[in-house]
């Protein structure tokens, strides 16, 4: 898996004020959580780094080589980022130190490829899960896992156990779990024409009419 740079600056203000400082200045303030590291590291990255970062093919699963000033380069991934509900920006990031010959495991995206031939008869194409959890060395971890559905018949499901994968990663979800199915279309009902409408309130009516008669 292809490994990409980025640069960090010590924090040495938290707090609610000093992060929305350092947001108005375009930088993202982060936390560097590892084995090797007692507590945790509070940082700083460039706002606009870190999205060229998040925006390669690998996304959130992204090797980092992580050059702190005054420290060594660390080899880690993101463990959660953290973005304005509404405008979307970089809130706050925490990373995770990570070592090259331990396995971890990762939500990988779930690609579907081929088109399902229930879908000529009518059928519709569910995803069921778009991401699967995986473990596997760190150098291992694909950018996604294809699933063939192209044989796929109205009625007929794919599952984690159908699922092919590299040598080395191994899917930690259940073996039954549904990946994609192929359902029968639903019958659609045509909307009601105001004269219908009418029709069905003076029925009511008529009824309700003679139900007070009766009593």
């Amino acid at each position: 898996m292809e490994q990409i740079n980025l640069s960090a600056q010590p924090r040495p203000a938290t707090g609610k004020a000093a992060a929305g400082r350092l947001r108005r200045d375009d930088l993202v303030p982060a936390i560097l959580y590892g084995q090797a590291i007692k507590g945790a590291i509070s940082l700083t990255l460039n706002n606009k780094e870190l999205e060229k970062v998040l925006h390669t093919a690998a996304g959130g699963n992204v090797l980092v080589n992580l050059a702190v000033q005054g420290d060594k380069t660390r080899t880690v991934m993101f463990k959660e980022v953290s973005r304005h509900p509404l405008k979307g920006s970089l809130q706050h990031v925490d990373l995770v130190e990570i070592q090259m010959d331990h396995k971890i495991t990762v939500d990988v995206p779930v690609h579907l490829i081929g088109k399902a031939e229930g879908v000529a008869l009518g059928g519709i194409v569910q995803q069921e899960h778009r991401t699967v959890k995986i473990e596997c060395l760190p150098t291992q971890i694909p950018a996604s896992i294809d699933v063939d559905i192209t044989k796929l018949g109205i009625g007929q499901s794919l599952h984690v156990s159908d699922m092919k994968l590299a040598e080395g990663v191994e899917v930690i979800d259940e073996a039954s779990t549904t990946i994609v199915s192929v359902v029968a279309p639903t019958a659609e009902v045509a909307p009601k024409t105001a004269e219908e409408v009418e029709a069905e309130l003076a029925k009511s009516f008529a009824e309700k009419e003679e139900e007070a008669k009766e009593e």
